[in-house]
């Protein structure tokens, strides 16, 4: 095959970047879902455009890590701080009721560990994105869920890492040697944050042109690529899975930064603009819609009503006093909408061999429905943010 033959597929893969945000917001639909119908109906389930070549997965998985580092980055550290100690007690709770429930409703359906782990995920990037559009991210409705979002991804992360040492198998004094280091790696990846940010505060000159708005060599950007390479490496060698390195490559980038934004923006424009589009369109052409039968459908529902159920019961038990219940449910609502996450733990389960055609099938499905239905349920219980306050 002439190494030409595969421009074809690239170039269509940068037109369904360019022409599917654009369709999106006519539709009012997450980009990322039509991303994910646009390689269904191009991929080998549809037409045939769309082929799997070495360039288009090597796109993809950078794509993908890159989505991770990303999440690392957006966790709301600032936030966290702020609010303090005693603040992060009900967001705290909140989580254990996600995951505590989503154990006990999956043990009781009879679910797999990764089914349980998908409908337990929680992630930073659709909430922002709603609360953002909403302009109810300065008030203190987003700036909690905020909060609840960003510690809940955190354990997501771990609790995809304990997913993968479990599932390797071998004899107990090797997966206690892999615990030993993934262990290390958190330690070793702890004390680095801590004292890079140090160093970043006393010694702020070196580091600031990483954030600067105008540089042309945009060296920030690359030590930021780095940085996420170098991490995913770590965890390449440490014997688990290189999203938990790029994730803390970007946690360790959000967290030194304290004007992180300029810097997130860029990797963000890098990463949307050709990468992480191709992992999602790729996730739909690997999409096996023959498995995806009457059952699996039925599953995907049922997966999702319990993904709203683990984050909503929880939102209306621990709230602060005098919290609406419309606004308790509203929270609750916004944090069922997990799409990146819920993708990523069906694409490892399935590479882990934990996971059939049909169920990592049913998994994207449900990623599209929640990331659909729980922003418009959040929408309808917030209503309109209040203009004095919204701009604050």
């Amino acid at each position: 095959m002439n190494e030409h033959d595969d421009l074809p597929v690239l170039l269509l893969l940068l037109t369904i970047s360019v022409v599917g945000p654009v369709i999106a917001v006519r539709l009012k639909l997450p980009t990322p879902i039509l991303l994910m119908v646009a390689g269904i109906g191009l991929g080998p389930a549809g037409l045939g455009a769309l082929r799997p070549i070495p360039t288009v997965s090597f796109l993809s998985e950078f794509g993908f890590l890159l989505l991770m580092f990303m999440a690392g980055m957006e966790i709301d550290f600032d936030g966290i701080r702020a609010a303090g100690r005693s603040a992060l007690l009900l967001p705290g709770l909140i989580v254990v009721g996600v995951f505590g429930g989503a154990l006990a409703m999956g043990a009781f359906a009879g679910l797999g560990a990764v089914e349980i782990l998908a409908i337990s995920a929680m992630s930073v990037g659709m909430p922002l994105a709603v609360l953002k559009e909403t302009r109810h991210d300065a008030l203190p409705l987003g700036k909690h869920v905020m909060l609840v979002a960003s510690i809940g991804e955190f354990a997501t992360i771990l609790a995809v890492t304990g997913l993968e040492v479990a599932s390797s198998g071998g004899t107990t004094w090797a997966m206690l040697f892999r615990v030993a280091k993934v262990g290390l790696l958190f330690l070793v990846s702890a004390s680095l944050i801590r004292y890079a940010r140090a160093f970043v505060w006393w010694h702020p000159e070196p580091f600031a042109r990483l954030i600067e708005h105008q540089d042309v060599a945009e060296l920030g950007v690359r030590v930021g690529l780095v940085i996420m390479l170098a991490f995913v490496a770590v965890a390449a060698l440490t014997g688990v899975e290189p999203i938990l390195g790029a994730f803390i490559g970007g946690a360790l980038v959000g967290f030194v930064l304290r004007q992180k934004h300029a810097l997130e923006a860029k990797i963000g424009a890098l990463g949307n603009g050709l990468f992480i589009p191709v992992f999602f369109v790729v996730v739909g052409m690997r999409f096996e819609v023959a498995a995806l039968d009457g059952a699996a459908i039925r599953t995907a529902l049922f997966l999702s009503l319990l993904l709203g159920l683990t984050r909503i019961l929880p939102s209306l038990l621990f709230a602060r006093r005098g919290t609406p219940l419309r606004e308790r449910a509203a929270a609750g609502a916004l944090l069922s909408a997990p799409l990146t996450l819920v993708v990523a733990i069906g694409t490892i389960g399935r590479d882990l061999g934990l996971l059939q055609g049909g169920q990592q099938a049913s998994l994207v499905l449900v990623a599209m429905l929640v990331s659909i239905a729980f922003p418009i349920l959040f929408r309808v219980l917030a209503g309109a943010a209040p203009a004095s306050e919204a701009v604050t």
